[in-house]
């Protein structure tokens, strides 16, 4: 499970990596973005990509009241096409969400402690995403579940489950439509372990009105 992660470059680095895009959305450095928030993603609207606000938790179109609804912010890559409420964004509605790190717990002594996982390099990167249109007119939203796989060697002694990843010579092939669902699952594994690096942060990330960068710093482990 990913419940937290972080997308703390400007719009320019986000151009740059998604290029060629329209950017339809303001973006300031995130540092602990969290369920039922606004965050950029990349859709596929007309043949053209697009950055647009969106909120994590995927609400599918049927359900009644988006207010009550159950924040739905990731979806096992192994059943994704199978279940009601992903199969249909599975299918027509993927999505990139740009992130440079995302947050996993580690139990230890029967306590969650907070760590930050990123690229080695700390670069840019895009998770797999669905997405969907809730509603209509002005009160219509627009959100999106984050896709996972089994965590790979680097990650498993902090979780089992980690976010997929998608390499940047996929994107167009993630995005479009007509991608067949068997080179799809194809794309939904784990990411290079030797890539990634995983430390112990504040346990301050752990409320979503907490936004810093001191949030991310190493300490020590208990």
């Amino acid at each position: 499970m990913c419940g937290r992660y972080t997308l703390t470059k400007p719009v320019k680095t986000i151009q740059k990596q998604f290029d060629p895009i329209i950017i339809k959305c303001e973006h300031s450095e995130r540092y602990n973005i969290a369920p039922s928030q606004n965050a950029p993603v990349v859709i596929l609207q007309e043949g053209q990509r697009e950055l647009i606000s969106s909120r994590w938790g995927l609400v599918p179109p049927w359900v009644k009241d988006i207010k009550t609804a159950k924040a739905l912010i990731n979806a096992r890559s192994e059943t994704v096409h199978q279940k009601p409420s992903f199969r249909d964004s599975f299918r027509t509605h993927r999505c990139l969400i740009p992130t440079d790190g995302f947050i996993e717990w580690k139990v230890e002594r029967k306590e969650k402690v907070p760590h930050f996982i990123s690229l080695k390099s700390r670069k840019l990167f895009a998770f797999a995403g669905i997405w969907a249109e809730w509603g209509k007119g002005p009160a219509s939203a627009h959100t999106y579940s984050i896709l996972t796989t089994q965590a790979n060697s680097a990650l498993t002694p902090v979780h089992e489950r980690m976010p997929v990843i998608i390499e940047p010579s996929s994107y167009k092939i993630w995005l479009a439509p007509e991608t067949a669902t068997k080179t799809l699952h194809e794309m939904l594994t784990s990411y290079n372990s030797i890539e990634m690096n995983a430390h112990q942060i504040s346990k301050d990330i752990n409320s979503y009105k907490n936004d810093r960068d001191d949030l991310l710093s190493p300490i020590p482990s208990s």
